[in-house]
């Protein structure tokens, strides 16, 4: 990022809320912005908060208005502290999301990215920061076992490891510096109206389009202090993911069902 560059996003984040029809508008930056779950929030949520949108490729949709995008490579040491500045949440949804990640990709885009971006939201007083993690986190655990709070993490690749390493980086800071950090195990995120979900485990672990920008708004707006790890998929009619403390903890109240909404698979 040139000083140019730098010094207007600093003046531009000067203010960390403004006033529209008579609310706050909280701004938010959002990390990851041109993937999936990022342009769904955003479609979702545009109207409820101002958004500071960062990836390192451009978005396909429209940024316009109170919002604005900013290109930045995060596993640059310097790259996060100026997005961070005047910012109320950090949704930290940026990274390599591929189970079958090497080391070598999810050094930079998971570990490196995340390690600078929660240190920059500390440094700037960010009021929460939301990590997209990852249900990669217990894929270990046999896929008939539901998955409830408390349990050891059981990564089976380094993707899900690099997510585990995030949720102990959002623990360290909760208690450390006293952020309030919020951990999302982000199931299978699918379209409703996309091609069926292949198997069981994958019903059991979706989180539908509405669901997902819901438990991010909720993850943004419940009042937590320390860290909490929240469970990322629908109100399928069997649960990969137990969801009574996440709901109870978030408000989080899921809409849709994998098993009404796709075929069930054979196998």
């Amino acid at each position: 990022m040139s000083a140019f560059l730098r010094l207007t996003v600093a003046l531009e984040l000067t203010t960390v809320s403004q006033r529209l029809g008579g609310q706050t508008m909280q701004k938010v930056l959002v990390t990851g912005s041109s993937g999936r779950i990022g342009r769904a929030f955003f479609a979702a949520y545009h109207e409820r908060y101002q958004f500071v949108l960062s990836d390192l490729n451009e978005p396909t949709y429209s940024v316009s208005g109170q919002h604005h995008f900013v290109r930045s490579d995060l596993s640059e040491a310097n790259a996060a502290a100026d997005l961070c500045q005047g910012v109320d949440t950090v949704v930290h949804l940026a990274g390599v999301p591929d189970p079958n990640a090497l080391f070598d990709d999810v050094l930079p885009a998971n570990i490196l990215a995340t390690t600078h971006l929660i240190e920059a939201a500390c440094q700037a007083n960010v009021r929460r920061f939301v990590f997209a993690s990852s249900a990669q986190t217990i894929e270990g655990y046999p896929v008939d076992r539901q998955i409830v709070p408390g349990m050891a993490v059981a990564p089976a690749n380094l993707y899900g490891v690099s997510k585990c390493y995030g949720e102990a980086l959002c623990s360290l800071y909760a208690t450390r510096h006293g952020m309030s950090c919020v951990s999302l195990r982000i199931g299978a995120f699918e379209p409703a109206d996309g091609p069926p979900l292949e198997t069981l485990r994958d019903l059991s672990a979706w989180l539908s389009h509405r669901d997902a920008t819901h438990l991010i708004d909720r993850a943004i707006q419940a009042e937590i202090k320390g860290s909490f790890i929240a469970h990322g998929i629908s109100n399928n009619r069997f649960k990969r993911l137990d969801l009574t403390e996440t709901c109870k903890v978030l408000g989080y109240a899921p809409q849709d069902d994998a098993f009404s909404t796709f075929p069930i698979p054979s196998a």
